[in-house]
């Protein structure tokens, strides 16, 4: 008899399958690995029970967590391990717990040597990481923290369970956490922060001599598009990546449509209904069926002094403007002299934040704890999205004495209930049931649980392998 485990990995790549079929060959169990559509088939013989409960110990101690990790059903069965042994490839991954004994534990022949690559996944290649990254104990303003020592993760940020699971995974993905220490809150003059535990050899030596001197966090500017991960009750996606998730095929020059028919097929959907809420982007809505792909609505070009012409022009938002110039001089100034493209910038400015651009409007947005926005005016004309009407009602309610917190909540919340309104509306247009979702936009947790709690029943699909967004 074998004890067989099927287990859901929702990636393709098979660096975990490696790391099985390691402990197997560490541990001497006769067993196999392979891998079954989106499934790693683990057979083990049980004609050595001491070998098998040789392996339940190792793995426990050794087998990295995954993000790619799903369900796991295991039964008995007259399977008998095949004949095979599993090999892969090098993959940009971070040290696994077997390294980072080797790295850290005096009486290791590898201790502190920073020469040592992993290949403890079966791998025939070694992954090498050129990093330049220069690590520090004093704060730069959108600095990401290394959280040096692990134990003091609960002490230092509040995080659940799940986001814990994820920031120690083998992928190493970033998350932004709610900072608990008062220390950091004042380095940093921040509630928020993006965090990542040590990503490589390099990160992994910079923090255990931190460690070791007593420090628990430094700061650095992280490479571009290291992998960003929002974590949703029990959703967990990718926001931005080029190490870990997949890589996109090229179906289309446009990249907003490319990269929602690279959802599409992965999700096996015919025809879909597709939205892009980005910053690099824009918004976009999509349709894609078995004639075309088409993008059916987009929002205009953001520019702030046509938008305040226009305002100025029309003789209810000339004197909301006046009265907003009055009550805040100084951030009517503001807007005049930005002269901005950027929706998120302006949005900041009219609610006095003192950063001014996407990630500052998101973290102000997390600090209300209420239940239910304001009625911000997202709007459309014959010429796109109106906004006129958006900047006027923000206005409208600041000038009103309205909580900054509450208001940066509201926007995110208005963005998730047009975005609703709107695939509704299309849903009706072109009889499509099947609704993609994408976007850094969807950094911001108020926008993403809105979406989930108001338009669950129509089943919005997320890719669970492809970044949301470059």
């Amino acid at each position: 008899m074998s004890i067989v485990q099927k287990i859901e990995y929702k990636s393709k790549f098979d660096y975990f399958d490696g790391f099985l079929q390691h402990a197997i060959d560490e541990c001497g169990i006769k067993g196999s690995i392979e891998r079954v559509d989106n499934k790693i088939v683990m057979i083990l013989s049980e004609s050595d029970m001491k070998k098998l409960e040789i392996f339940s110990q190792y793995t426990q101690k050794y087998l990295p967590h995954s993000i790619y990790l799903g369900k796991i059903d295991t039964v008995r069965d007259s399977l008998v391990p095949k004949d095979t042994h599993f090999s892969t490839t090098a993959y940009a991954i971070a040290p696994c717990p077997i390294c980072i004994e080797e790295l850290t534990n005096p009486a290791s022949n590898r201790y502190l040597d920073d020469t040592l690559r992993c290949t403890h996944y079966c791998n025939t290649k070694v992954y090498e990481d050129i990093d330049y990254t220069y690590f520090s104990p004093h704060y730069n303003n959108n600095d990401t923290v290394l959280l040096c020592d692990s134990s003091k993760v609960r002490e230092l940020f509040i995080l659940t369970d799940e986001e814990i699971k994820v920031l120690f995974s083998i992928e190493k993905p970033t998350i932004k956490a709610t900072i608990k220490s008062q220390e950091l809150k004042e380095i940093t003059g921040k509630n928020y922060i993006r965090v990542q535990a040590p990503y490589n050899i390099k990160s992994l030596l910079v923090a255990l001599n931190a460690k070791e001197s007593g420090i628990d966090t430094l700061f650095f500017n992280q490479r571009d598009n290291e992998p960003f991960i929002i974590s949703v009750q029990e959703h967990i996606y990718m926001v931005n990546d080029n190490r870990i998730s997949a890589k996109l095929e090229n179906f289309d020059s446009d990249k907003v449509i490319n990269r929602l028919l690279n959802i599409k097929k992965e999700s096996g959907y015919a025809e879909v209904i597709g939205v892009y809420l980005s910053r690099q982007f824009g918004i976009n809505f999509i349709i894609s069926n078995n004639q075309e792909t088409k993008k059916v609505m987009s929002f205009g070009e953001f520019e702030l002094n046509r938008v305040l012409k226009s305002m100025q022009n029309d003789d209810t938002k000339s004197r909301l403007l006046n009265n907003f110039k009055n009550t805040f001089e100084d951030r009517f100034k503001k807007l005049i002299e930005s002269n901005s493209s950027d929706i998120f910038e302006v949005l900041s400015i009219i609610l006095g934040i003192k950063e001014e651009n996407f990630n500052a409007l998101s973290d102000k947005s997390l600090e209300f704890r209420g239940n239910g926005g304001l009625k911000i005016d997202m709007n459309f004309s014959d010429d796109g999205f109106v906004y006129e009407d958006m900047l006027g009602s923000v206005m409208s309610f600041a000038i009103a004495n309205t909580d900054s917190s509450y208001l940066a909540y509201s926007i995110f919340e208005a963005y998730g209930d047009m975005t609703i309104s709107i695939l509704s509306q299309l849903k009706r247009r072109y009889k499509i049931d099947n609704f993609i979702l994408m976007g850094d936009y969807f950094e911001n947790s108020v926008l993403f649980s809105r979406i989930l709690s108001k338009f669950q029943i129509s089943k919005p699909y997320f890719s669970k392998v492809i970044a949301l967004d470059y």
